[in-house]
């Protein structure tokens, strides 16, 4: 299974893959209100935190109101996702 990140943006959550990640235009990361560079950060940090992890655990990544981007593990169950009613 490859990793996907969550991405908190004003949109909603964005889920990037591991294959998107080399693949994302300058646009797309524009909508995100992220660079490159900290996207990669915050993959890293999140494949990191997500050792050892299950299905039931999502690596999420947050703006703070500082504008520094913070990655944490989020419970998840498919029964509550939006996108499966």
């Amino acid at each position: 299974m490859k990793f996907k990140l969550s991405v908190f943006t004003l949109y909603g959550i964005v889920e990037v893959g591991e294959d998107e990640l080399q693949t994302l235009t300058n646009e797309a990361l524009g909508k995100l209100r992220i660079s490159r560079e900290e996207l990669r950060r915050c993959f890293a940090e999140g494949l990191k935190l997500m050792e050892g992890r299950g299905d039931s655990d999502r690596a999420c990544a947050n703006e703070t109101y500082d504008g520094k981007w913070k990655v944490r593990i989020v419970r998840y169950s498919a029964l509550s996702d939006p996108l499966i009613e």
